[in-house]
């Protein structure tokens, strides 16, 4: 399929959502569909993230200041890029910073940390339209399993819920750009083409609506 049209399509699209909801997959989806850039999280060169799986108290600062300044670090290279060329698909919002942070560190640890996130997040593009994904959490669970990373054996389960909470408090009073709420559990875009195809519809009607003029008023 030949990517859309440049004046029909959002630039920016970030997926976004908890641990095993398959935000990478379907990034991948857009990519080789699409032909699409993707900003994607490197989150295996956070040498704290196994540690931070086996005592979360104890890893949990090293870990989200790691991942706060290597997201700036790709941010900040991603919007010296050309925005107006190709489509470009990320995995994560750079809020995703802020949330996790708020779930793993201590009130010193936030308030310290807060320092820093306020000074970098001012220079972070916008996307145009986020899609969240979301799915139960036996299924969040059965995902991560399957999937077979080393440092995520020992994942609470206990975590993954408070974090799906987390994601859902958050996006039910987003409105920072156009949003899109995709339940996994009923759709497979691993495999289904179709569905991938309509999810890009949706993203392209919902860009539209957000950025069409206002209509003139009369007097």
């Amino acid at each position: 399929m030949k990517p859309p049209h440049a004046t029909e399509s959002p630039r920016y699209i970030v997926i976004e959502g908890p641990i095993g909801v398959g935000k990478t997959t379907l990034v991948n989806r857009f990519a080789n569909r699409f032909n699409a850039n993707t900003v994607l999280e490197i989150f295996e060169e956070n040498p704290f993230l196994a540690k931070f799986y086996e005592d979360r108290d104890r890893f949990a600062f090293q870990t989200e200041m790691f991942f706060l300044l290597s997201r700036y670090r790709q941010q900040e290279e991603f919007a010296q890029t050309d925005l107006f060329g190709r489509m470009s698909v990320s995995d994560y919002l750079f809020v995703k910073c802020r949330l996790f942070a708020s779930l793993t560190l201590s009130d010193h640890e936030l308030n310290l940390y807060d320092r820093m996130y306020t000074i970098l997040t001012t220079q972070v593009p916008k996307p145009d339209v986020v899609v969240h994904l979301h799915a139960p959490l036996d299924i969040l669970l059965s995902r991560i399993k399957k999937r077979g990373r080393s440092y995520e054996k020992d994942i609470d389960p206990d975590y993954i819920a408070r974090l799906r909470r987390l994601y859902h408090n958050f996006f039910s009073h987003y409105d920072d750009t156009p949003l899109i709420e995709v339940d996994t559990s009923q759709v497979n875009f691993c495999d289904d083409d179709q569905a991938v195809d309509n999810l890009m519809e949706q993203i392209k009607i919902c860009h539209q609506q957000a950025t069409a003029p206002a209509p003139a008023v009369e007097f």
